[in-house]
């Protein structure tokens, strides 16, 4: 009877050249091989975590958990992410004495179908069975999870609760009292897993405090195929990419596996799809054939290119914001003070607790918009916004800087000057602008009167605004940028409030009200002209309009 040997993605078995040359010299070689080779495979189908094969992107995690007390995992479809966080929590469940651990998921279906399933999986051998002693207690069913969303580890008396985040919403309190991880690890002192996170920071902010006593590590999952939150955000803002590596699927382009987020002191792991080769990986390339470089690098690589919460999907920083240096798609930011191709415009958004907003656009006959200058700039100031918990707050930009409107025409005028820009037409909110000072005048009068004329914003709806704004951002992802093919808004790199508040703003009221500034000031641009938005002018149409007074 001949020998078959099973195939295995990484337990590779002897051709069958090898085969018949092997059974013909030494046959009990052969057999023992088998034996060997077959061997392999049960055992690690049998006690994954002892005997399992390690993915390469888990060594990252691993590494993480070593350096740094959080470790952001972000993986493609089917990477092993949760595979290999459930794998490393056992190995600290059985390595360390006296231990406990909290696991939350999305639910109580997610956290028995998945969470605690993948638990079940990597618990060793001898305990897969209902074990009850004074030290320990394992229940499981695969219809109901863990007895008590819970077990206690006999050998190490180590205790794994499970919970969602259901719960914590309902009752803040369910974590007092408790703390999580070993006081004298052996291994990996892992204290709370969440899978799936998309919640805000308080969960996280409860749980640090609770981790701090036995100085125990969080290991946080997510997945981000529908954009990332404003809480996975603060990881990834300002990342410092440590690792890369060619990604296949992207013409070699290199993509991050390993990065340091200085905002929260974490690792930010990412698994690569093709790192997994129990995952299916040739039919995910095969299915992302010919799909856009920001589906792929979400799917196949974890990478997030988008806010879960974006009121513009068609927004991406890859397409829509540019440099004076040309993109992949050979696009490049134009020169907007060539007064013969571009007609500039400037919107300005008042505040009276905080400084304006304002942004500087230029427009060519094509009706192609591109934002040059914000003001205040991310760069000199600083964020206009920033997220906190649970919502955004006012960052550094908006502090006053203690201007007049005579102080802000000096300044609008030397970023003008800068630029080398002639404004055609200047926008400002036409509610705050109409509303009278100590001397009844408003700021269309104040501004007039030190050689600036404004006109009054649209005052269409916002949902209006917003459907506009969509319009000047779409096109079709799925087939290549050209001339008839691309989006009709632009944004210099430089303007890197605007970008953050296009990415995040979601109209959720006081919770978003920090975003919707400078969110306003191109909703502004956008709904400018009756709602066409704003027209290039030629110098011949200029000298009908042109009035002595207002420009410069």
């Amino acid at each position: 009877m001949p020998i078959t040997f099973t195939e295995h993605p990484i337990v590779r078995p002897p051709t069958d050249e090898e085969i018949v040359l092997l059974g013909e010299q030494d046959p009990q070689l052969l057999a023992a091989l088998h034996e060997a080779h077959e061997g392999r495979i049960k055992a690690a189908e049998e006690d994954p975590m002892r005997y399992g094969f390690d993915l390469e992107g888990w060594g990252r995690i691993r590494n993480g958990l070593q350096k740094n007390n959080e470790v952001l995992a972000l993986g493609g479809n089917r990477s092993g992410k949760t595979t290999g966080c459930a794998k490393m929590l056992m190995e600290a469940v059985t390595e360390s004495m006296d231990g406990h651990i909290v696991c939350f998921s999305q639910n109580a279906d997610t956290s028995i179908k998945v969470q605690q399933a993948a638990i079940w999986e990597m618990m060793p051998k001898e305990f897969k069975r209902k074990t009850k002693s004074v030290d320990g207690y394992i229940n499981y069913s695969m219809q109901n999870g863990f007895t008590a969303s819970s077990f206690i580890f006999p050998d190490t008396r180590t205790r794994v609760d499970f919970k969602t985040y259901t719960q914590y919403s309902n009752n803040q309190t369910i974590l007092e009292g408790f703390e999580f991880g070993f006081r004298q690890p052996e291994g990996l002192n892992i204290g709370a897993w969440l899978d799936e996170y998309l919640g805000d920071a308080a969960l996280v902010n409860t749980l640090r405090f609770r981790l701090a006593t036995r100085d125990s590590k969080m290991l946080i999952g997510f997945t981000p195929i529908d954009g990332y939150t404003p809480f996975i955000s603060e990881y990834l803002k300002n990342a410092e990419t440590l690792k890369t590596k060619p990604a296949a699927l992207l013409e070699n382009k290199a993509v991050p596996i390993e990065q340091y987020s200085p905002s929260r002191d974490a690792s930010v792991i990412y698994l690569h799809s093709d790192e997994n080769p129990f995952g299916g990986y040739e039919r995910i390339a095969k299915d992302l054939v010919g799909r856009p470089d920001s589906e792929i690098l979400v799917r196949a690589y974890g990478v997030p290119v988008k806010s879960a919460n974006a009121l513009l999907p068609y927004f991406n920083t890859e397409v829509n914001v540019l440099t004076a240096e040309p993109n992949k798609y050979g696009m490049q930011f134009p020169d907007i003070s060539n007064k013969s191709k571009f007609s500039c415009y400037q919107v300005v958004d008042p505040a009276g607790a905080r400084n304006y907003t304002c942004i500087w656009a230029g427009v060519n006959d094509n009706g192609e918009v591109y934002i040059r200058k914000e003001w205040p700039d991310r760069d000199s100031f600083g964020e206009w916004a920033i997220f906190g918990d649970p919502k955004w707050r006012y960052g550094p930009a908006s502090k006053k800087v203690g201007l007049n409107v005579e102080g802000y025409c000096e300044l609008f005028k030397e970023i003008e000057e800068d630029l080398g820009i002639e404004v055609t037409e200047r926008i400002g909110d036409s509610r705050f602008f109409a509303k009278e000072n100590e001397n009844n005048d408003d700021l269309f009068t104040s501004f007039y009167d030190f050689g600036l004329s404004f006109i009054p914003s649209n005052g269409a709806m916002e949902d209006q605004g917003i459907t506009a704004l969509d319009d000047w951002f779409n096109y079709n992802p799925n087939v290549s940028i050209d001339a008839s093919n691309r989006p009709l808004c632009y944004i210099h790199k430089d303007c890197g409030n605007l970008i953050d508040s296009l990415i995040n703003y979601n109209k959720q009221g006081k919770p978003d009200e920090p975003l919707k500034d400078f969110f306003d000031v191109i909703r502004y641009l956008r709904m400018s002209n009756g709602g066409e938005g704003p027209d290039f002018m030629s110098s011949a149409s200029m000298q009908t309009t042109r009035t002595n007074k207002g420009g410069y």
